[in-house]
């Protein structure tokens, strides 16, 4: 059976205040977004003082770390919890820590010339760490990234922005990045570190990780759906009425082959240049070719490839041969979210995983 263990400290200080068995887990993770877990833990608890258990899991103040078969997997700060007095039950709500700059204000303008924008998005982490009480660290890479995207940033202190939307303007705009936040055990001591990448996190060699049905892919679903499929894709830049900047893809071979016709918009307005909104249209009309297939897996975390032995970002390989799909169906990809659920009914611990242009990843 999977060894897990949520051990939590102090955010501040990163002293550890206890270790705490919690009951009905969930987890997840996600590139440029972060993730959440749930959970619950007991009061009256044989060999726990209920005190220290409360100690540990102030809202606000504590973090907790999750291990699985001792490898850090998940870290992140409790936001809240409720407990509900006749099963003398805690229920902890937490967040990860990419959300943490979603709570702080940048109360000291910044002003900056064109620079490499990754130099910019580790600068806004310095900038935010820095004030009084807001330090709660995360490592930041000491490296220098070469030039190839230039952005500058321009936002004064009576804006009352939060650090996250300027920082997510960099990361999600056109020509953006992957970012997430890293755990790993040094000792007794858990490490934070920023890490990020251009144009993209993780390995890119999808043969270096595959998933398999049957195999292990426990379970999948494969929804072909028309929501936000096409044969007409428009992808629609900067600008309003006529002066915006737009590019219309057709898919003529569908509608000659006797498909109706259907038109989707995908919006991009971040984007002020004609032949990078040209060269985004193509991409989008090749996802949006109808109809859109998204496939969603399941599978156990013990299974080759074990869970914990990729990242968020590695590009993957999947296959299915069954009833579905009887002359084999594979697809590359690349991984952008999981989702944990440890000790399920069958007595083992089950994950999913979202795929790069997955709808609702």
């Amino acid at each position: 059976m999977t060894d897990y263990n949520f051990v939590f400290s102090s955010m501040r200080t990163e002293q550890v205040i206890a270790e705490i068995p919690l009951n009905g887990t969930y987890m997840d993770m996600e590139l440029n977004v972060g993730g959440r877990l749930d959970g619950s833990f007991h009061l009256d608890m044989t060999g726990y003082d209920n005190q220290t258990l409360m100690d540990a899991t102030i809202p606000g103040r504590t973090f907790v770390v999750c291990e699985r078969n001792g490898i850090p997997i998940w870290c992140g700060y409790v936001w809240s919890r409720t407990y509900q007095s006749q099963a003398k039950s805690v229920q902890l709500y937490c967040q990860s820590f990419e959300y943490y700059p979603t709570h702080q204000l940048i109360r000291s303008s910044i002003h900056t010339g064109p620079i490499e924008q990754l130099v910019l998005f580790r600068d806004l982490w310095t900038h935010m760490q820095a004030v009084d009480g807001r330090n709660v660290n995360i490592n930041l890479p000491s490296d220098t990234p070469p030039l190839l995207v230039s952005k500058a940033v321009e936002v004064d202190d009576t804006d009352f922005k939060f650090y996250d939307e300027v920082m997510s303007t960099l990361s999600d705009s056109s020509n953006g990045f992957d970012w997430t936040i890293d755990v790993a055990k040094s000792g007794i001591q858990y490490i934070k570190t920023l890490r990020y990448g251009y144009p993209a996190l993780g390995s890119p060699d999808p043969t270096r990780l595959t998933f398999e049905y049957p195999g292990s892919l426990l379970n999948y679903y494969a929804t072909e759906s028309m929501v936000d499929a096409g044969t007409n894709v428009f992808t629609l830049g900067s600008g309003e009425g006529s002066s915006m900047l737009f590019e219309e893809v057709v898919h003529q071979d569908m509608i000659d082959g006797g498909s109706p016709r259907w038109d989707v918009i995908a919006p991009r307005k971040d984007i002020d240049d004609a032949a990078q909104l040209a060269s985004f249209a193509e991409q989008e009309a090749i996802i949006r070719r109808p109809p859109m297939l998204v496939i969603k897996p399941t599978l156990k975390a013990e299974k080759i490839p074990e869970f914990g032995s990729f990242s968020l970002g590695d590009a993957c390989s999947v296959t299915m041969t069954d009833a579905r799909f009887p002359s084999t169906f594979t697809f590359q990809t690349r991984i952008t979210k999981w989702t944990l659920q440890p000790q399920s009914s069958e007595n083992t611990d089950e994950f999913s995983l979202f795929f790069a242009g997955d709808e609702n990843e």
